[in-house]
């Protein structure tokens, strides 16, 4: 290469950063091979980014080369730009090791007419002779004050310790125009989700594993797909060659757990947060937001059969939240969500609308009888209301098991409660529908100590109502044979609608004759009877 070429090799370098990462960033691709940084989709996007934005927040699935590509464009500035400071903070000794590692790979690699002298290698400080730095070291290093900093890559700081705190300390030695990005995967329902929930100046970058061109395969792997693997596809909107490739890693890297494959191939903000945190339901559901009052799905129908959970709050602002869901439960492998109530209201004005709720689906009331559950049952004997659950307890004085309302709640009862939800739930004999119940059930997670509880901030009251709902399926028979009284099909175009309602025969239930309907008469007039 002539002077001249040289020259104007470096300026071309200087001006575009896809030039000089296709020409002189080498990286070892995944194959072992040595090759240059030709951007994939992931590395597209965040330039796109860096081109309009200071402050970027990036969530990503993992591997897809986010960090060195960062590194690549964190170096062209320092290489090009006089006495540019970058700062690279990742969350362990090791793994700022491995990203000083790129920078160095990146370094080496390049041809004299681009590499600037180097004043200090060091392990964790590369020093240009133009007055660049490249300083690269843990959120727990003091290294880094004393500085100011035109560029700064957090790497992984949903790991950090105290991350608010540190977040903060390394702001102070950003320059005032500083281009600062925030890149990491998920750690669970912490700190970092909340970062990314706020509005705090930062663009929200998500990149999902379907981005990645290289997750694809040709040919299926395996003949026989599940019902959870055909709804994941259908939700997601995979292509043939995305589907092969997800099924083949969800059986063959991922031991077939929808946990494992979420928490490192998400397709959502939500599904990245939520699954890191060793969440209680398998996938989570869009991201919904809350909403409160009454909502009704489906009117009540005669002849169907429903069971209503009670969860009561104190109605406190900030507190948990008074709320109910009634389930249609006459098929009960096809349990719908009828109606649901969630707010914040006091026991005193939420008890009608329990009462209204149970008159209206003349449902089997299963009230949790912990604390303010109390009220609520009291004012449905007060309303003389027949249908509720009943609980057994051991009457000391009496020496015997006696009944009682409600459900209460305890550490084995919890535990059946929860069991029996995720059944129904994860077996898609409980159609969801219900955006509250939505964003709770997204933020349930198991606990250190094993228990399922939700995550920090958030609240399980809607969910906690459904699982008292589904409950009622142990007493829900007496309340068939109400709805068969207060329901006798008197023709047999009744008949036929109550069966299929019921799934039962009537024959085997009711013995009596039935008034002519409609069918007969004409059946009578043609002689088939």
């Amino acid at each position: 290469m002539t002077p001249k070429q040289a020259k104007a090799d470096i300026l071309r370098c200087a001006q575009e950063f896809e030039y000089f990462a296709r020409r002189y960033l080498k990286i070892v691709d995944i194959n072992g091979l040595e090759t240059t940084l030709v951007m994939n989709e992931t590395q597209v996007e965040i330039l796109k980014a860096l081109e309009s934005e200071n402050h970027i927040m990036i969530l990503k699935a993992r591997k897809l080369g986010s960090t060195t590509f960062i590194a690549g464009y964190y170096l062209w500035k320092a290489l090009f730009k006089k006495n540019c400071k970058v700062a690279v903070v990742a969350h362990t000794d090791e793994a700022s090791r491995a990203i000083f590692s790129i920078y160095q790979f990146f370094y080496k690699n390049l041809p004299d007419h681009i590499r600037v002298r180097t004043v200090t290698d060091r392990s964790n400080t590369l020093k240009l002779a133009t007055g660049s730095m490249i300083k690269v070291g843990t959120a727990s290093s003091e290294s880094f004050r004393g500085q100011t900093y035109q560029y700064i890559h957090a790497s992984e700081y949903a790991f950090w310790p105290n991350l608010s705190k540190t977040i903060a300390g390394l702001f102070g030695t950003a320059e005032a125009n500083a281009t600062v990005i925030l890149e990491s995967t998920a750690n669970g329902l912490n700190e970092a989700y909340e970062m990314w929930q706020e509005e705090n100046g930062f663009k929200k970058l998500f990149i999902g594993w379907t981005i990645d061109g290289r997750y694809t395969r040709k040919e299926p792997a395996f003949k026989e797909t599940t019902k959870f693997e055909r709804e994941y596809r259908v939700r997601h909107s995979l292509s043939d060659s995305q589907y092969n490739w997800m099924v083949h890693v969800l059986r063959t890297k991922c031991a077939n757990s929808w946990q494992i494959f979420n928490q490192e191939f998400p397709v959502s903000a939500e599904m990245a947060f939520v699954t890191s945190g060793s969440r209680f339901f398998p996938e989570p559901w869009p991201i919904a937001g809350t909403v409160t009052g009454l909502k009704v799905f489906h009117e009540p129908k005669k002849f169907h059969v429903y069971a209503m959970g009670v969860d009561t709050a104190s109605g406190s602002p900030g507190g948990d939240y008074s709320a109910i869901m009634v389930l249609d439960v006459s098929d009960t492998q096809a349990i719908k969500m009828a109606a649901s109530y969630y707010d914040r209201a006091p026991p005193s004005d939420f008890k009608e609308t329990v009462h209204e709720l149970a008159v209206k689906y003349n449902a089997l009331a299963v009230v949790e009888s912990n604390s303010y559950g109390l009220s609520i049952i009291e004012h449905l004997q007060e309303k003389s209301y027949p249908q509720q659950y009943r609980d057994q307890y051991w009457d000391k004085v009496k020496g015997m098991f006696a009944p009682r309302y409600g459900f209460n709640t305890n550490a084995k009862s919890r535990n059946l409660l929860l069991s029996r939800l995720y059944e129904y739930i994860t077996r898609g004999w409980c159609e969801v529908t219900d955006e509250n119940f939505m964003s709770e059930a997204n933020a349930l997670v198991y606990n250190r100590r094993g228990k399922v509880e939700a995550a920090g901030g958030k609240h399980d009251d809607i969910v906690i109502a459904t699982g008292l709902a589904l409950m009622g399926l142990d007493q829900v028979d007496d309340l068939v044979s109400e709805v068969i009284q207060q329901h006798r099909p008197s023709t047999v175009a009744e008949m036929l609608q109550w069966e299929s309602a019921t799934g039962k025969c009537f024959k085997d239930t009711q013995e009596d004759d039935f008034a002519p309907s409609p069918i007969d008469s004409i059946h009578d007039s043609v002689g088939v009877f």
